[in-house]
């Protein structure tokens, strides 16, 4: 998305920046994801983590919807437990 919009990406980050809607739509793009439960892969939501402020800054937008969600389980199979267990429970929550 910030590669086809114009200016630095805190225009666009809510919190740290100014928060401005994206004026184009971004270069198609394919989520794979590769952890189960959250369903982050269709999403119009990205969350960029920012050191110099010490936080992370969400971008929202329709235009970020994937194309595709392209969801193999295999993908799944070499996640450490925790992090099986933690998705796990978003997807119930």
């Amino acid at each position: 998305a910030l590669a086809t919009n114009p200016g630095a990406a805190l225009r666009y980050l809510e919190v740290i920046g100014e928060g401005r809607p994206l004026e184009h739509p971004p270069l198609p793009f394919i989520a794979i994801p590769t952890t189960a439960g959250t369903g982050a892969e269709m999403t119009r939501n990205a969350v960029l983590h920012s050191p110099e402020h010490r936080l992370k800054a969400s971008l929202r937008s329709p235009l970020m919807l994937p194309r595709i969600a392209l969801v193999d389980p295999e993908t799944t199979l070499t996640v450490p437990p925790p992090v099986t267990a933690a998705t796990g429970m978003d997807a119930l929550t």
